[in-house]
C-alpha cells in the first residue's frame, strides 16, 4: 500500500512546474525559431531582391560596342554611363534595350545606334555608327564655350559639332578648312551648326573626302552669289590652296541649280585636271569652275 502511494505521488509531482533551467531553454529555442522566421522572411522581402539587383545589374565592361576609331579619344561607354544614368539600370528591366539606345544615340560621337540586343546573363551588345571628322570651321578665337587655344572647331559632313576637347593643335592639319564670314553657331556639340553655308561647305568636304590633300587643295569658301538678276541671293563655293589660288565648285551639292553638273561630276573633272596637270598647289589655276566642264577641257587643252 505505501509503495502504490509513493508511486501516485511521483505521478503527481512529474506534472509540476518545470524547473528554471527547462523553461530558460525552451524560451531560447523559442527565441531562435522566431529569429529565423524572421530572418527568412527579411531575406525574401529585402535581401534577395538586392542580390539580384546587384547580380544582374548593368556595367560598362557588360556592355559591347565597335571598337572606338584613333580619332575619339573620349571614354564613351563611361560618359554615356554617366550621362545617360546607367549605373542603376539592371538587366532585367523591361525596358533595357530603348534605354541604352538613347543613352547611345545623345553621345556627340555616335551618329546612329542601329541594334541593341541582350545576351545573358547581363550583357549587352551596342551596334552603332560612330561620327567621322572631315573639316575645320575657322571661327573667332574664344567663340564657343570658352575654347580660345584653337581658332577653329571640326564638324562631320552633315556640319555636326563634334568634342573639340579630344583634339589638339596637332589635328589642325588633318582636314580641310571651311571659312565662312560672320559664322555662328546655334546648337550644342553633337548637334548640327546651325547654319545653311556650313551645311554645304560640309557637304562638299564630304565629296572630296581624303582627296582634298592629292588635290592640293587647303579650304572651302562660302561666298554671297549676286550673280543672278532678279534672283534671290545664294550661297556659292570655292576651292581654295593653300597659296590662295582659288577655283569655282558651285553650289552645295544636291542643290545646284538646272545645268550645273552634280558634285561627283565636279570631283571627277578636278581629279581629271589635276592628274594631268598636277596638284593645284603646285600649278596654274585660271579660270577653272567647275559649273562649266568646258572650262576644264579648255584648259587642258595643250599648252
Amino acid at each position: 500500500m505505501a509503495a502504490r502511494k509513493r508511486n501516485e505521488s511521483e505521478r503527481i509531482d512529474a506534472g509540476g512546474p518545470l524547473a528554471p533551467e527547462t523553461v530558460g531553454l525552451l524560451g531560447a529555442i523559442v527565441i531562435l525559431a522566431s529569429m529565423i522566421v524572421a530572418a527568412f522572411f527579411a531575406w525574401k522581402h529585402w535581401a534577395q531582391p538586392v542580390l539580384e539587383i546587384t547580380r544582374h545589374q548593368l556595367l560598362p565592361e557588360n556592355v559591347q560596342i565597335p571598337p572606338v576609331p584613333p580619332w575619339i579619344r573620349s571614354d564613351i561607354k563611361a560618359e554615356v554611363f554617366r550621362d545617360g544614368s546607367l549605373s542603376d539600370a539592371s538587366a532585367l528591366a523591361t525596358d533595357l534595350t530603348p534605354r541604352i539606345a538613347h543613352a547611345f544615340e545623345l553621345h556627340p560621337w555616335v551618329a546612329e545606334v542601329t541594334r541593341v540586343s541582350k545576351q545573358a546573363p547581363a550583357n549587352v551588345v551596342v551596334d552603332l555608327v560612330y561620327r567621322r571628322p572631315i573639316a575645320w570651321v575657322e571661327v573667332p578665337a574664344g567663340m564657343y564655350d570658352g575654347q580660345s587655344e584653337q581658332a577653329a572647331l571640326p564638324i562631320d559632313n552633315e556640319s555636326v559639332l563634334l568634342p573639340y576637347a579630344d583634339f589638339t593643335q596637332d589635328d589642325l592639319g588633318r582636314f580641310i578648312r571651311i571659312a565662312i564670314e560672320g559664322v555662328s553657331i546655334s546648337g550644342p556639340t553633337g548637334s548640327p551648326w546651325g547654319d545653311p553655308r556650313v551645311a554645304g561647305a560640309a557637304a562638299i568636304a564630304g565629296i572630296l573626302g581624303e582627296h582634298w590633300r592629292e588635290l592640293g587643295l587647303y579650304e572651302i569658301k562660302a561666298l554671297a552669289d549676286y550673280s543672278r538678276p532678279n534672283a534671290p541671293v545664294t550661297t556659292r563655293y570655292e576651292l581654295c590652296t593653300p597659296d590662295g589660288k582659288r577655283l569655282i565648285w558651285g553650289s552645295a551639292p544636291g542643290h545646284e541649280p538646272p545645268g550645273e553638273p552634280p558634285a561627283a561630276t565636279k570631283l571627277r573633272l578636278l581629279r581629271e585636271y589635276v592628274q594631268r596637270r598636277g596638284p593645284l598647289d603646285e600649278g596654274t589655276v585660271l579660270g577653272l569652275d567647275l559649273r562649266n566642264p568646258e572650262s576644264i577641257r579648255t584648259a587642258l587643252l595643250p599648252r
